[in-house]
């Protein structure tokens, strides 16, 4: 059975997905480990690509959470010219770059659970904040 789904529902779930990507990035180290370095720059680069989110416009998203993904996808664009001769976890970890992202993720995770995640069922004006953050 196919579910038809708004674009609304489609725009809250990416947005979730870009916490999602950014929750690996914010780990530093741990998350290189736990996904592979291919997949720490991957995750964040299916939710943006070439200077700009994917989904653009993203009525789930606000300008301040767009202005802080940029910033980190610039980083991480930065970051990625630099490394991209390596070919393990271990150059990655060794050469400090997912420490170097890693506040400036926990920066954009931090004002993206601000508001909180959104249900991915149905439409809301607004997130529910996450408290297990505070």
């Amino acid at each position: 059975m196919n579910e038809e789904v708004s674009d609304r529902i489609v725009e809250q779930r990416w947005r979730n997905r870009i916490i999602d990507a950014i929750e690996v990035l914010a780990q530093g180290n741990e998350g290189l480990i736990e996904v592979s370095y291919n997949e720490f720059f991957e995750g964040f680069y299916d939710h943006w690509h070439d200077g700009q989110l994917v989904v653009r416009p993203n009525s789930a998203i606000t300008t301040d959470e767009e202005r802080i993904v940029d910033a980190l996808g610039r980083m991480l664009e930065d970051i990625s010219m630099e490394t991209r001769h390596f070919q393990s976890e271990a150059e990655y970890i060794q050469s400090g770059c997912a420490e170097r992202i890693k506040p400036v993720a926990q920066e954009a995770l931090k004002l993206f659970l601000s508001r909180g995640r959104f249900r991915e069922d149905c439409e809301e004006l607004s997130p529910t904040p996450d408290t297990s953050q505070t």
